[in-house]
């Protein structure tokens, strides 16, 4: 699965201005920090006078907020495949860790935007965090079941939900941050994690299950 793309170039979104800042900005985020970013060097990219972005975003806190909104969406695209599969929950979970850490891998900088505690302030728009509840609602009512999720309720109310996502937050995290060597071939060694990771969950899941 390829998790590079940004949920406007999956079809969110109709091609529009807006679209395509928010597209040119992730692309920026895939080769620079994201000090380098602003609202001139957007628009320099897209190929549009820096007035032209105002029409949808007033500053430059805007155009981040819906760059973490889409990847927000980009997460819940791999959820809903992982999820999908409900013949084999192992499975799931192990193709769940596994795109989780990949997503993380190939987007560093788009990861650590989406988690930082510049984006906790944008929570309160609606664009931001009804994707980011929706990403969280879907994990929830695998585990809960269909209608179990209250955005109003915190995360601590769905313990198996909470746990899974804290293992592959703290492992993108611990990854990203070189706590975990990713040395001479990324991609397996990011597989690796992923079933080890696995491996630990699933040894208190299969308890789950088994009820």
């Amino acid at each position: 699965m390829n998790v590079s793309k940004s949920a406007s170039q999956q079809g969110y979104h109709k091609g529009n201005l807006r679209d395509r800042l928010i597209s040119t900005a992730e692309t920026l985020l895939q080769h620079e920090e994201l000090d380098a970013l602003s609202l001139r060097r957007v628009a320099r990219e897209v190929g549009v006078a820096p007035s032209a972005i105002y029409n949808h975003f007033s500053n430059l806190d805007e155009l981040l907020a819906a760059v973490a909104a889409d990847g927000y969406r980009q997460l819940v695209v791999l959820e809903q495949t992982a999820y999908g599969n409900i013949e084999d929950s192992e499975t799931v979970l192990r193709q769940l860790i596994g795109d989780y850490l990949q997503f993380a891998a190939a987007n560093p900088n788009l990861y650590r935007l989406m988690f930082s505690r510049r984006v906790v302030g944008y929570r309160a728009l609606p664009e931001v965090g009804e994707a980011g509840d929706t990403s969280f609602k879907l994990s929830v009512e695998w585990w809960y079941g269909e209608g179990s999720y209250d955005p109003a309720k915190s995360a601590i109310h769905y313990p198996y939900a909470l746990a899974v996502w804290s293992l592959c937050h703290g492992a993108a995290m611990s990854m990203l941050d070189g706590m975990v060597t990713m040395s001479e071939a990324p991609d397996q060694n990011v597989d690796a994690l992923a079933n080890v990771l696995a491996d630990v969950l699933l040894q208190g899941a299969r308890s789950v299950f088994s009820k």
